[in-house]
């Protein structure tokens, strides 16, 4: 409460101060002034009066405002009226004296307006200028820090790219070039004034200097990533190839204030791309000669079964004509066996060559089983040769499949052939089982077992790969070429140990309804 009291006393003092003692104290200080300067000078000429109140009360509202103005002109007029006019020292005025009274008071009532208005009009000048002479400082100051900040983040700008182990420049919005860090300076040995501008353009090859110079115009124009390969003159005179890039920096209105670019080596990665190009070249020069290879040792190895027949039957229709009496009818017989195994022989080379070229060739809905009883005829006589026993486990009512009759027999005849090699070594019983059955889904199965040594795991790997072999006279490519078969009809084939000795290969074969 005290603390209260205490302070709206203070307010009421500061009031009374501001509006009562001072404005008083001033006009009061300006008349006397006037009032004693007037004694002095009213011997000299008449009426001094009339100026000096005058700038007494200029001098009031000047200097104390509006209120000591008012101050001035009440005084002025009571001490002109007391002791100035007539009578003296009399409140009263003389009749002649009222008009030029009256018209000091309006007057001098005039001049505390105008005097006191021009006052508050060059105070607030002086005023909105200091306020206007503050912003201005605390712009310039505001200004001033955020140029130093620009300056600190450029110069931090520049020391990342210093620091960073890569070719880095920038250019202004006109894409003229006006840095580069001290990786590219040192790499083209020139420095920063020898590349800025169109200079930029002396260090990079001439075959390669009118393209990257298009493509810059053209991005720095349309505000686009530039991106492109060209070489680069080196200190020492040597070019390498460079990726250069370039992006834009825009400003918060989307226009381009900047330019900063990137020279990234790719020499290296250019030499090993053309090492890979050379590479590939020499791959596919071999994998043609490999392939002409392939198709020579395929056609080789699959007619050599149809033209050892064919020797077999030649010989035994010779002796059949040398005999006495020469049997004809044996001679015919065998010499339709030559024409056919000859067929076969001819038959197998174009299913080979078309195998090879991915070319169609004729398929149609077989029985396996009928297939397989067919070769058995041609593997009556190898199966006999070799003391070997072939039977057979033929699920009855099996589904027909879609196939190349040809292919097929030619797969079932390496397969077999292959089983009766592995037999060789064997002693005791020689038997090869073949047997067919419907395996899971919609595919059939047809397995080619013998009860020989076996394959090992690591050779196992190996066995279908081209001219892979285990025999010593084997050129490796039965059971390459007939896996190409067999994957070219939609099947597969595998291999796996028997359980009881020996190998099993086994190939599937879509059914077709």
């Amino acid at each position: 409460m005290v603390q209260g009291g205490q302070s709206g006393t203070n307010r009421v003092s500061g009031r009374l101060m501001e509006y009562a003692v001072r404005p008083l104290a001033t006009a009061g200080f300006f008349v006397l002034i006037a009032f004693f300067w007037t004694l002095l000078l009213q011997r000299i000429f008449p009426y001094p009066f009339v100026f000096l109140f005058f700038g007494a009360v200029m001098g009031s509202a000047w200097f104390g405002g509006t209120i000591a103005g008012i101050l001035s002109v009440v005084l002025s007029t009571l001490t002109i009226d007391y002791f100035f006019v007539p009578p003296i020292f009399s409140w009263s005025v003389d009749s002649t004296s009222e008009s030029y009274f009256v018209a000091f008071i309006v007057c001098a009532a005039a001049v505390s307006w105008v005097s006191s208005a021009k006052k508050r009009t060059e105070t607030s000048i002086r005023e909105a200028r200091d306020l206007l002479e503050e912003r201005v400082r605390e712009r310039t100051a505001e200004l001033e820090q955020s140029n130093l900040e620009i300056q600190e983040r450029e110069r931090r700008l520049r020391i990342i790219t210093e620091a960073i182990p890569q070719q880095i420049w920038s250019a202004g919005a006109d894409g003229r070039i006006d840095y580069c860090n001290h990786h590219l300076l040192a790499y083209v040995g020139a420095p920063i004034e020898e590349m800025g501008g169109e200079n930029f353009l002396r260090v990079i090859h001439p075959e390669d200097r009118e393209a990257f110079q298009q493509s810059w115009k053209h991005a720095v124009s349309a505000g686009e990533l530039l991106e492109g390969e060209c070489r680069v003159r080196g200190s020492e005179g040597k070019y390498r190839w460079f990726l250069v890039r370039s992006l834009p920096q825009r400003n918060s209105n989307g226009e381009i204030t900047r330019w900063y670019g990137t020279n990234i080596d790719i020499e290296d990665r250019r030499e090993a791309e053309q090492a890979l190009i050379k590479v590939q070249a020499e791959l596919s020069h071999l994998s043609h000669k490999l392939g002409m290879g392939e198709l020579a040792a395929s056609i080789a190895h699959e007619i050599n079964q149809p033209l050892t027949a064919v020797v077999s039957h030649a010989y035994a229709c010779r002796e059949w004509l040398l005999s006495n009496p020469a049997n004809l009818e044996r001679a015919s017989f065998t010499a339709e066996k030559i024409v056919q195994e000859s067929t076969r022989a001819s038959a197998v080379v174009a299913r080979v060559r078309a195998l090879f070229r991915q070319e169609s060739y004729a398929k149609e809905l077989l029985d396996v089983n009928r297939v397989i009883q067919s070769l058995l005829r041609l593997l009556r006589d190898e199966a006999l040769h070799r003391d070997v026993i072939i039977r057979t486990e033929l699920a009855p009512r099996l589904p027909r499949v879609e196939a190349d009759r040809i292919q097929l027999q030619q797969v079932l005849l390496n397969l077999a052939v292959n089983g009766m090699d592995a037999m060789s070594d064997v002693q005791g019983v020689r038997e090869l089982l073949i047997t067919t059955r419907r395996a899971t889904g919609d595919e059939i199965a047809v397995q080619i077992a013998d009860c020989g040594v076996g394959i090992g795991a690591d050779i196992a790997a190996k066995i279908f790969n081209p001219f892979f072999s285990t025999k010593p006279d084997g050129i490796g490519i039965g059971l390459s070429i007939s896996r190409t078969i067999i994957e070219a009809h939609d099947g597969q084939l595998r291999m796996r140990p028997r359980p009881e000795g020996g190998s099993i290969f086994e190939f599937t074969l879509p059914i077709r309804t």
